[in-house]
């Protein structure tokens, strides 16, 4: 059997009753245990795959703390989080001019994707840093949302806020057909809450100590299994609130994430701004223990480290997904009862769902009808820069 990530939903009189995930991986943190912080940042970007510099920085910075060492200040910091905020950008580049459109008949425009990616990877000057931040700010206000910059006013309803997004460019037309695939929030206290924007310090007394396996497998926040990613980190932004509060979650995901792109390019041009929280932050979580919370584009990556004489004792990783297909988590309670009329409507509905949240791993959805004989089932490719 195949180790992709796999996602099978079970439907029934029109709906889905039932959702399996199969095959959701856990790093392997085994493998840093008795290494030294050094040699555990070098294995970082191998160990950790897709957002390679953003688990090597949280690798870093959780040991830093389990030293008792200071956050790296000027211009280390500013190298810090550009580094981490050139990362986010090519996340949410790949899914946005990659993935999304094509899911709708749409292509996306590849060669921007090919050339601002390649260029994001190479930053290594503050000049250069803040001309690509400019690049992403002008695509994101000519290429992928221009029907609302261009618009004199915000949309007052649902059917403007359509119109706007069709008359701009790629991302407005998918974001068209993601509204238009129907709401699907019957009741609102069916949803996850948004996990909240939590400094080091707050994870560390929030966990108390190394999260164990299990915790790491289906993290909790105050009890409560939440949702992180974009939507969390944008809840206020007033388009991101309008189309949330219609339903529409999904797409309320999707232009959560052009914002967060935004956020991206405004931190390459102008890193460490005092309104914002820093995208790499870390505590000590105990004697000889640290803790380091560090964004992704498709949410928060937390690594929590114990040392003994100078070596790893004890790791734990805290990757999205674990938020965001935990049993009780966002996909689960947004899938059951999801409308499935039809094979390929249903397909296309959970498909958009998986994205939105963002697994950051290859995965395949399949749709089984209790009372049909043929399954069927699509892949997708994993996102570059998701953790």
């Amino acid at each position: 059997m195949s180790n992709m990530l796999r996602f099978v939903a079970h439907c029934r009189d029109e709906s889905v009753v039932g959702m399996e995930v199969l095959n959701l991986h856990a790093p392997n943190t085994k493998v840093l245990l008795g290494k030294t912080p050094d040699e555990a940042r070098r294995l970082a970007p191998i160990l950790f795959g897709f957002s390679g510099r953003t688990h090597e920085e949280a690798v870093t910075a959780a040991c830093r703390a389990a030293q008792g060492l200071p956050a790296p200040e000027g211009e280390a910091a500013v190298r810090v989080e550009r580094a981490v905020a050139a990362e986010m950008a090519q996340g949410h580049l790949w899914r946005l001019l990659l993935d999304w459109p094509p899911l709708f008949g749409h292509a996306g425009p590849r060669h921007r994707f090919a050339q601002l990616h390649r260029r994001l990877a190479l930053l290594r000057s503050t000049p250069e840093a803040y001309l690509v931040g400019g690049e992403l700010l002008d695509l994101v206000a000519n290429e992928l949302l221009s029907g609302f910059f261009r618009a004199m006013r915000e949309p007052s309803t649902l059917g403007e806020f359509v119109a706007m997004a069709r008359r701009g460019g790629t991302i407005g037309m998918t974001l068209a057909d993601v509204v238009e695939l129907g709401a699907f929030i019957p009741d609102v206290s069916i949803c996850a809450p948004l996990l909240p924007a939590l400094s080091g310090a707050q994870w560390a007394e929030g966990l108390g100590g190394i999260p164990d396996v299990a915790f790491c497998a289906a993290p909790t926040w105050q009890g409560e299994a939440c949702e992180t990613g974009p939507l969390a980190r944008h809840p206020a932004s007033p388009l991101v609130g309008k189309v949330m509060a219609q339903g529409h979650r999904v797409a309320a995901r999707l232009f959560a994430r052009v914002v967060d792109l935004g956020d991206c390019a405004s931190r390459l041009r102008h890193p460490l701004p005092l309104d914002l929280p820093p995208l790499v932050d870390a505590a000590p979580l105990g004697p000889q223990a640290g803790v380091a919370r560090v964004a992704a584009a498709n949410g928060v990556v937390l690594h929590a480290v114990r040392l003994e004489e100078g070596r790893i004792a004890d790791y734990a990783v805290i990757r999205p997904a674990a938020w965001n297909y935990h049993p009780d988590g966002p996909f689960m309670r947004e899938v059951i009862g999801r409308p499935a009329p039809d094979r390929a409507f249903t397909l296309l509905s959970l498909k958009a769902l998986v994205l939105a949240l963002d697994p950051a791993e290859a995965y395949e959805v399949e749709v089984r009808f209790a009372d049909r004989d043929e399954e069927h089932g699509e892949t997708s490719p994993a996102g570059a820069g998701d953790a």
